[in-house]
């Protein structure tokens, strides 16, 4: 993969952890330079002292919910680099597992705001760069639900990732023959603090959770095997448009074959993780 992505210039959004922050890193080794975005100086500063590479990697606080802000990062970008070359709408959340009837209503505002607008935001920030040069990739992130297939217990999250495959299909329709590629880019069942550390809504999603983890070790992967996927297709990709799934109909299969070899040989062990639970939401008026 080396030097793959060279003078590149990669706009990573919510890259400060999970599988943005895998991205960034793979990016980086594939030689491509980096805006890092995070929503505290703190944790883009971590992230860039990690690094340690100054002349190729430079960070910014942003809230991918706030329009101005947007828009000021792919300011402040051109103005460091000259320009960006791609740009990956990355963050994004899941509040919790839970029924939907269990959920409390503000949550889905809020991962909508920040999964979906964000997006939204981001690509008209990136657009308005790349249309006028006639070049450029925009990459959406997918997730469980892109595929209109039912996502209980994370069944909030999943409608906010079947409303940015909606949005990123109507774009690419909107701009074919601009010349700007687009990407949607499915990561599969990632070990991340999102997956291992979540909040579980309910009786009903508590159940549910009973074997989570069996499930997180044979379809759970560290996020680092997408994000090198990621930044190969980003290397070599030539079609206008593209949707990818890491997640393949035999992935299941696979998973258990090799949690049998492990259980075998003894090397293999259920990821850590922490479920925090909580009581279903009602409505007091």
């Amino acid at each position: 993969m080396t030097d793959t992505l060279k003078n590149k210039i990669i706009v990573i959004t919510g890259s400060t952890r999970g599988f943005g922050l895998a991205i960034a890193r793979a990016a980086l080794q594939a030689g491509a330079s980096l805006a890092i975005t995070g929503r505290s100086q703190e944790a883009v500063d971590r992230v860039l002292t990690q690094f340690n590479s100054p002349e190729r990697t430079a960070g910014f606080v942003v809230d991918v919910r706030e329009e101005a802000q947007v828009h000021r990062l792919a300011t402040q970008v051109i103005q460091r680099f000259g320009r960006f070359d791609i740009w990956i709408n990355n963050a994004g959340y899941s509040s919790a597992a839970g029924m939907l009837l269990d959920m409390n209503p503000r949550e889905a505002l809020d991962m909508f705001l920040s999964n979906d607008i964000g997006a939204m935001l981001g690509t008209q920030a990136a657009m308005a760069h790349f249309l006028p040069r006639k070049n450029g990739l925009l990459v959406n992130i997918y997730g469980n639900g892109s595929f209109l297939r039912p996502a209980t217990p994370t069944a909030l999250y999943g409608t906010t990732k079947a409303w940015l495959t909606s949005f990123t299909r109507s774009l690419a329709k909107e701009n074919k023959g601009s010349g700007v590629q687009i990407l949607g880019f499915s990561p599969g069942m990632m070990t991340t603090d999102m997956l291992t550390n979540p909040r579980v809504v309910g009786e009903q999603a508590r159940q549910q959770m009973n074997n989570f983890g069996f499930v997180l070790r044979f379809l759970g992967r560290p996020a680092e095997e997408p994000a090198r996927k990621l930044v190969a297709m980003l290397a070599t990709n030539r079609k206008e448009f593209v949707e990818y799934q890491v997640f393949k109909p035999w992935t299941p299969m696979l998973g258990l074959l090799r949690v049998a070899w492990e259980n075998i040989t003894k090397t293999g062990k259920t990821p850590e993780f922490t479920l925090h639970i909580e009581d279903a939401y009602h409505f007091e008026d």
